[in-house]
């Protein structure tokens, strides 16, 4: 769905749903046993699921392990089911059947049925957890868990609502009794039905994991023990991985990984993500509450430019809001590079009085900081703008995007169904649209969208929403999501890709030994 400003300024890649890497035909078929070792970008706070990120970025890789999944979309919008055996609606999204495989046992033995998913879904509405999986769980309501099916409505027709799961933490489920012995005690000890159990953590070293024998898809995992550790720095990432230190490792850098193969490394082959990586306008404030300043903004910068400052040109610049192989794509291009008549917008507000002048809040992360410092150093080349720049900590970026008191900054979307994506993003009345963007015909356009299950009306749905997200100019699309959300040695393969980039290692193996 809408991915979190903090995941995304780190990301210059990508994936989607049910796909990912491809075992390597030269080692046969996949072999049990072993040991991997995988970096990070960044450890979880806490191992609720509830509050945990399902992003490649945060902590899918360990919410994942810990508690599998029930379900995991694939690029054509069908579903691979994983602990659930099916999801079905009577009513074109209103009421909806979620049907748990018979048999399924958590880590320590104990049986999972969907009381249990009941228990976990509306514990995430508390607003004391600060879940970002709330907006989409209140939608939920009149549960009515029943053995190993779980039935329920939803607050408005949501015609693909299977995807909002798999894009959020709706589908990591706790036991709910491990949950109740608090914080500190699920952390020690969490309990899922996932492909592997916590042996150890120790905070800001190593999180190790072992082979849950009670997993129901066996003989998966194939790992004995997966080893996981945190770096906030792409290039040491690399390094670690080059040199032998670590056996794979979340990739961003598009260039690092060019060298990457160069140097015989893997990559797990990216789902093409619509959306993607973006700068975006805050349209409740000056100066992006006037339309001529965003549009002039939008052409005023050279994105090959930002490509090649950041990514040294081996990023892709989206030319649309659909991906080339979406469903959805159509011809309606992004706002494009006109320098000339940027500048004559820029003296038409200024002769108005409304110079533009604006700050950029941008992210710590070194990729963050290179986007925006090529932004601002092209607009300050204009007449009659001036720019700033703040470099934030995670916490105060992302606190100052939530409260939206910044004047542009940095976030992005990614989906491969549009729905509940762009929903959030753009509709007026959606808690996830930061912009601040509001139109009548766009937000029509995606109500038909969301509530529809005729593919033809959801297309022209959806061109209408492409047409307006063009027109209205409220972010600026400056990376697409076409890069490997993991490079690794050639001694292990099997990752698996769903939902927003989120990374599942059940399938992983090696012939390391």
């Amino acid at each position: 769905m809408v991915i979190t400003a903090a995941a995304l300024v780190m990301s210059a890649c990508g994936g989607g749903g049910g796909g990912g890497d491809k075992a390597d035909a030269s080692k046969g078929d996949p072999v049990e046993g072993g040991s991997v070792s995988l970096i990070q970008m960044s450890e979880p706070r806490i191992l609720d699921p509830a509050v945990m990120g399902n992003s490649f970025t945060t902590s899918a890789i360990v919410g994942n392990s810990l508690f599998g999944t029930l379900l995991s979309d694939k690029p054509d919008g069908t579903f691979d089911y994983g602990l659930a055996k099916s999801l079905e609606t009577s009513d074109g999204g209103t009421t909806w059947k979620l049907t748990l495989r018979d048999g399924i046992t958590y880590s320590d033995g104990s049986p999972m049925d969907a009381e249990d998913v009941a228990y976990n879904w509306e514990r995430i509405k508390q607003p004391e957890l600060g879940s970002q999986t709330a907006t989409v769980a209140n939608y939920l309501r009149d549960l009515r868990p029943d053995g190993q099916v779980l039935t329920f409505t939803l607050t408005e027709p949501i015609a693909n609502f299977g995807h909002a799961i798999t894009y959020f933490t709706l589908n990591w489920i706790a036991k709910p009794e491990a949950l109740e012995a608090g914080q500190a005690e699920f952390d020690k000890a969490p309990i899922g039905a996932g492909p592997f159990r916590l042996k150890s953590w120790t905070r800001g070293g190593k999180m190790v994991l072992t082979k849950n024998p009670e997993y129901y898809d066996d003989p998966r995992p194939y790992l004995d023990e997966l080893v996981l550790t945190a770096n906030g720095d792409e290039p040491q990432r690399y390094a670690t991985v080059q040199s032998g230190g670590a056996d794979g490792a979340i990739a961003s850098d598009a260039a690092l990984y060019r060298r990457g193969v160069e140097d015989g490394l893997k990559g797990v082959p990216p789902q093409g993500l619509s959306g993607g990586v973006m700068v975006v306008m805050n349209t409740r404030i000056a100066p992006f509450d006037d339309l001529r300043a965003r549009e002039a903004v939008a052409k005023a910068v050279d994105l090959d430019a930002v490509n090649e400052a950041t990514y040294e040109g081996e990023g892709t610049i989206p030319k649309s809001l659909f991906s080339k192989d979406s469903l959805f794509a159509n011809d309606t291009p992004l706002t494009g590079y006109d320098p000339d008549e940027a500048q004559s917008i820029f003296d038409e507000l200024a002769g108005e009085g409304k110079p533009v002048e604006f700050t950029i809040s941008a992210f710590q992360a070194t990729e963050s900081r290179r986007v925006c410092e090529s932004i601002q150093a092209q607009l300050n080349t204009y007449d009659n703008v001036s720019v700033k720049l703040e470099v934030l900590d995670f916490p105060a970026a992302t606190a100052k995007t939530n409260a939206r008191k910044f004047q542009m900054t940095q976030g992005g979307v990614g989906f491969v169904d549009p729905e509940v994506a762009l929903y959030e993003q753009l509709h007026s009345g959606a808690r996830g649209n930061i912009t601040g963007v509001a139109d009548d015909e766009m937000d029509a356009a995606l109500e038909r969208g969301r509530t529809s299950s005729d593919i033809d009306e959801r297309k022209a749905a959806y061109a209408i929403v492409a047409e307006r997200f063009s027109a209205l100019t409220p972010a600026l699309f400056n990376l697409a999501w076409t890069g490997p959300p993991v490079v690794h040695n050639p001694d292990i393969a099997g990752f698996g890709l769903y939902g927003n980039t989120s990374v599942r290692v059940d399938g992983v193996w090696t012939t390391k030994k």
